[in-house]
């Protein structure tokens, strides 16, 4: 029995008076471009579930719906995350902020959210809900797949071991594997991957037969094909930098991290993940993508609730992250995000510095931490109020230069509108 999803617009809108003070950024992977022009018919379009396959299951229409249910359509399956033991209290502010407000001349900010299809956005300060929107089938029950905003939890949690004394970030990949010493991303340092400079190619050919990310994601289950093995692939990948000299994007380097956190503190991911979620008091429980050998695949399959999504990031605004992780992310002297062409791209395109490390972006002149992923998934982290916003959102491709310059146009008018208000 099949069952039709027709387009939904529950439009569950809370925004609320409070104090914002970040802002947006353009993730600076470039879009990896779809073999086909979509519309936005095509995202509005009624299916029947029978419809998906793992061919399209990333495409529109069907994206609004599998991202929400990944559990069902991982190709390797998926393994749950626990809530926390003491889920935080939260509390929805009341006096209601006029969605209704023009963002633009003529242009409502809630028709902003609209035209990047977001399903879930939040802004969040001290446990309060000052902001909750939903759209397009998303609740406050509902996951979604975080894409490549899942690598952060994995920086996150190298950086407790580190904080543990259990990893040395300046020890090699192979002191830690002994079946990754012989080969070239095991002579890369453990900040190195955490950084993305372990000299791996730059993998955004998503949507290219054979090509770097495509081929990958073979192995993660996110595209059918013949897999070689998860680990083997990540052992034997190519390097076209030697360790530390360049910054490239590749998800391999966050898959890394999961296999060596697992190593050092022989407990399976998901679990580590658990701890992780009993840190920031998640409310829900969750599920992280398993690979073809079974392992777990942070670099893109962590899904989550967007009230959960906001703890996270308000307890990394509020400082509760581990020490290591704030002193790497910030230290601009490592970086080597801004020296790249596409660091530069990014700065030029947000009048900003933009900086990356051990998994988590940051805004050197907002002080603010953010996670990035595939097709709209944002969240961010105001160091300086400890204020978090996230957005859940459902773009036609992995990134969309116009939806995201949208979004730094939304943040600004929060910004604009809310930052100033009393008790801000």
């Amino acid at each position: 029995m099949s069952t039709t999803i027709n387009p939904m617009r529950n439009g569950g809108i809370c925004l609320k008076y409070g104090c914002v003070a970040m802002i947006l950024a353009i993730s600076s992977f470039p879009s990896a471009l779809a073999k086909e022009k979509v519309t936005l018919n095509d995202f509005y379009r009624p299916f029947d579930l029978s419809d998906i396959n793992q061919n399209n299951m990333q495409t529109w229409p069907y994206y609004r719906y599998t991202s929400m249910h990944w559990d069902d359509y991982g190709i390797f399956g998926t393994v749950h995350i626990m809530g926390a033991d003491n889920p935080s209290n939260l509390e929805v502010v009341k006096e209601p902020f006029n969605i209704s407000l023009e963002i633009h001349k003529g242009w409502p900010f809630v028709e902003s959210l609209n035209a990047t299809q977001t399903k879930g956005f939040l802004i969040m300060k001290d446990n309060k809900i000052i902001g909750e929107f939903y759209d397009n089938g998303l609740d406050h029950n509902q996951t979604q797949l975080l894409q490549s905003a899942s690598k952060t939890y994995a920086g996150v949690i190298i950086s407790k071991l580190i904080d543990k004394g259990k990893i040395d970030p300046n020890l090699s990949i192979g002191d830690y594997l002994s079946d990754f010493s012989g080969s070239k991303i095991g002579k890369a340092k453990v900040q190195e991957v955490l950084d993305m400079t372990s000299g791996l190619l730059p993998a955004t050919d998503y949507h290219v037969p054979g090509g770097e990310a495509y081929l990958f994601e073979v192995e993660q289950g996110l595209k059918p094909g013949k897999p070689t093995g998860h680990r083997n692939a990540i052992k034997n990948a190519k390097v076209q930098n030697e360790s530390g000299k360049v910054y490239t994007y590749n998800d391999k380097n966050t898959d890394l991290l999961a296999i060596l956190a697992e190593e050092v503190s022989g407990h399976p991911f998901n679990k580590l993940l658990s701890d992780l979620f009993n840190d920031f008091g998640a409310n829900s429980s969750g599920s992280i993508a398993l690979t073809v050998d079974g392992t777990a695949s942070p670099s893109y399959g962590i899904s989550t609730t967007l009230r959960d999504y906001a703890l996270f990031h308000q307890w990394i605004a509020q400082g509760k992250a581990p020490k290591s992780f704030y002193d790497s992310v910030k230290n601009l002297d490592k970086d080597l995000l801004a020296k790249s062409e596409s660091g530069k791209a990014l700065a030029t395109a947000l009048g900003t510095p933009v900086a990356y490390g051990s998994q988590a972006w940051y805004l050197p002149e907002y002080n603010v931490i953010y996670t990035a992923g595939s097709y709209g998934q944002y969240g961010f982290s105001d160091l300086n109020s400890g204020l978090s916003v996230v957005f859940m959102q459902d773009w036609e491709d992995n990134a969309v230069p116009k939806k995201l310059v949208e979004t730094v146009e939304r943040a600004k008018f929060i910004i604009n509108n809310l930052g100033k208000q009393k008790g801000s």
